[in-house]
């Protein structure tokens, strides 16, 4: 038989990698997970549920028997796997660059509308 896994390091470990990757501090996954919102697929919150339901599972005496620890290993496994694909230099700089892009925009849109006024008002 295998050694159960330890579900408190896996929750910290995932915790650490949701700040680290996506900026999230939580002082618990569901927490963490719910701040994440979109940014995530289903498939990372569906793994970060069975981990939560396992962990809360272990402290009840016959419900901790029937924790599946073969799939907290898989569900811990999947959610890193989509965390480690999350690079934090390129999601800053896709940010930065995303407010420039609508920055010009408004300001292109601020000028049309100003040579437009003028023009109407035959001042051009």
């Amino acid at each position: 038989m295998q050694a159960e896994p330890d579900l408190d390091a896996i929750e910290r470990k995932a915790l650490a990698a949701l700040h680290k990757q996506l900026g999230v501090k939580a002082r618990d996954l569901p927490k963490g997970m719910k701040r994440v919102g979109r940014r995530l697929p289903r498939d990372a919150h569906r793994a970060a549920e069975v981990i939560s339901t396992a962990k809360a599972h272990l402290s009840h005496p016959k419900l901790g028997r029937m924790v599946d620890h073969q799939s907290v290993l898989m569900a811990e496994t999947v959610l890193h796997g989509h965390l480690d694909k999350i690079d934090p230099k390129e999601r800053r700089k896709d940010a930065l660059l995303s407010m420039l892009g609508t920055q010009a925009f408004n300001l292109i849109g601020v000028a049309l509308l100003v040579i437009g006024l003028m023009v109407w008002r035959d001042l051009l």
